[in-house]
């Protein structure tokens, strides 16, 4: 009888958390692809003029994002051989398994965005074929083009109407993209912290916060030192702070109602979450919600909002603010024990999978990724050509 009871016991205790640093970083890359997306679609698809310029930049931050995103899940299956389950295994389940959505949303979604940047960078594409002097080269731009080198006014209406399309479809994929990753942690009923349906709403609002972070800060450097105007729009900026500023506030409703429901209003698993939030209520209160939320928020809507170190600093901000909203939410949700009282402790390792050293090495590798992305793309031309300084078309 002892044996059974020793098995029981153990059985019963919460385990070490399985998910890591990989995780959290995951989930923000995604994000704030969708939200570059989104930045995107504003020009192509609902003709914002203001952010036509950097409609095409947004679309390949959007691209890049995503590209890298999935080799934190590599690293965190420890064994990279391991992703080919995801495509033998586990169809039977998929109307009820939101990671076989997932497969197929990040096999779609990439597809669409490269087919939308090659529609709306093919005049420039084929500006660089007809330039290129080696056979090699110009393949290379030929076969980007998919042997369409026409730039007649008929043609380019066709590449708009196309891009038009493009975008419309690519919104709602986009917002499964990222919602789906909200959605695998609200279905779980186990941890009181992720059991909600607000989880994927709340996730789409703060990518939104992270990604139009990202762009006031890759934007500023993008211009000053990569194009031939060798300046920033101050417009653009100051209408990307306002919108960060709107995201906030949205982020913030959302939050706000998804903590009361789930720590007013919840059954006995409140007391867990009140101790959770007490723990650390230091650090997501004065730092994920005070610096990093109300204060960029603060500065949006006030006349500093409209200067571009301030807007540079509510962008790096804001978007650190929700990686750390990503980490508090999956790697403290972990924390929350199952079955043993109190808050289980994690401390990241520097090196191996699952580390401090993978997520940096990941976030060098969108580096890299989009230093080849924009050389490849002639993005500083299609941005010239809106500042009336680029080839005519």
């Amino acid at each position: 009888m002892e044996p059974i009871q020793t098995v029981t016991t153990l059985a019963s205790i919460t385990p070490a958390r399985p998910w890591g640093l990989d995780i959290p970083n995951y989930f923000w890359f995604t994000g704030s692809s969708a939200a570059a997306f989104i930045v995107s679609s504003f020009a192509h698809v609902f003709g914002l003029k203001k952010f036509k310029p950097i409609a095409g930049f947004s679309l390949l931050i959007a691209f890049t994002l995503l590209v890298a995103a999935p080799l934190n899940l590599i690293d965190d299956l420890r064994q990279p051989g391991r992703l080919i389950n995801f495509f033998l295994y586990g169809w039977e389940n998929f109307g009820t398994s939101p990671m076989k959505w997932g497969v197929l949303l990040l096999a779609a979604y990439p597809v669409l965005i490269l087919a939308e940047a090659l529609v709306l960078y093919r005049p420039f594409l084929v500006g660089r074929m007809e330039k290129a002097e080696g056979r090699l080269t110009r393949g290379f731009f030929r076969a980007l083009t998919f042997g369409r080198s026409e730039l007649s006014e008929a043609s380019l209406e066709a590449d708009e109407r196309l891009g038009f399309t493009l975008g419309a479809v690519g919104i709602p994929l986009a917002l499964s993209v990222h919602g789906y990753t909200g959605y695998i942690l609200g279905v779980v009923h186990s941890n009181p912290l992720w059991h909600t349906p607000l989880m994927p709403i709340l996730f789409l609002a703060s990518a939104m916060v992270s990604g139009t972070g990202l762009l006031l800060v890759l934007l500023p450097l993008a211009q000053k030192f990569f194009t031939n105007r060798a300046a920033i729009d101050t417009d653009v900026m100051t209408a990307l702070a306002r919108l960060l500023g709107w995201s906030i506030i949205i982020d913030l409703v959302i939050r706000f109602f998804w903590l009361t429901f789930a720590v007013a209003f919840n059954g006995a698993e409140r007391f867990r979450l009140i101790d959770f939030f007490g723990h650390h209520f230091e650090e997501i209160a004065w730092v994920e919600y005070g610096l990093c939320l109300l204060l960029p928020l603060a500065i949006a809507f006030s006349p500093l909002g409209r200067r571009l170190p301030w807007q540079f600093s509510i962008g790096l901000i804001s978007a650190v603010g929700v990686w750390l909203f990503r980490w508090n939410t999956v790697i403290g949700g972990q924390t929350i024990g199952k079955t043993t009282s109190g808050l289980l402790a994690y401390h990241p390792h520097l090196i191996g999978a699952g580390s401090i050293g993978a997520v940096v090495a990941n976030w060098l590798a969108f580096v890299a990724m989009l230093c080849v992305v924009l050389l490849v793309f002639p993005w500083d031309e299609e941005m010239d050509r809106h500042y009336g300084k680029g080839i005519e078309l």
